[in-house]
Parts: C-alpha cells; structure tokens; sequence
C-alpha cells in the first residue's frame, strides 16, 4: 500500500471527505457499493478484486442527489482488507479524466458536505 503522507507530510492535492456517494464498475461489480472517502483527485473503495496498479476503469459516481458523475480512474493503490471487512481490498484511485461539468457537480457536493 503507498501511503499518502509519508514524515507526517501530507502530498494530496486535494483534501478527502466521507461522504454518501456510490460507485459502480459495470465490469468489475454491476451492483452499486458505497465509497470509503472521496475527493476532486480521487476516491477510496473497496471491493472484492485485486486489482493490478496502474490499471485504468471507467467508474460511476453516483451522489445524493442522482447526479451520476462518469471517470476514468487509475489504480494508484491496493490493500487487503482484515477477514470479516465489507471486502477483501481497499483501493485508492486516481481520476484521470472528469468532465468539466461532473467536475464542478463534484466540487459543489463536497463543498457541501465540509
């Protein structure tokens, strides 16, 4: 697992909240699940799939208020998750292309909810 903040240090760009969104891969899990944190750069899942670093998925970003967000996402992390978690990987994932306008239905949602 690469950490995000390493001597104390804080590298993202863009700070990370809980929130209530939903994400769904068609491909790799047709069901809807929750996400763990989210933000402008990327989101935090888990999910039943190792999956490979580097790899690139087409995600939906389901918000509260139906806005349903479309991103391509890149693998920058995996990790097991303990027995008895509500998957057996958490994954950190980078957006490599938003759209403009799910950019900004994205900033205005988390502007909200800080």
């Amino acid at each position: 697992m690469t950490e995000s903040k390493r001597d104390g240090i804080e590298k993202r760009k863009y700070p990370r909240v809980k929130a209530d969104v939903l994400y769904r891969e068609p491909r790799l899990a047709p069901r809807k699940r929750a996400i763990y944190d989210i933000s402008l750069g990327g989101v935090r899942i888990h999910c039943d799939e190792d999956l490979e670093k580097d790899r690139q998925l087409e995600m939906e970003f389901i918000l509260p208020n139906g806005y349903v967000l479309v991103a391509i996402a890149q693998v920058r992390w995996t990790s097991k998750l303990p027995e008895g978690s509500d998957a057996a990987y958490a994954v950190g994932l980078q957006f490599m292309h938003l759209n403009p306008e799910a950019a900004e239905e994205l900033k205005k949602y988390l502007e909200d909810v800080s």
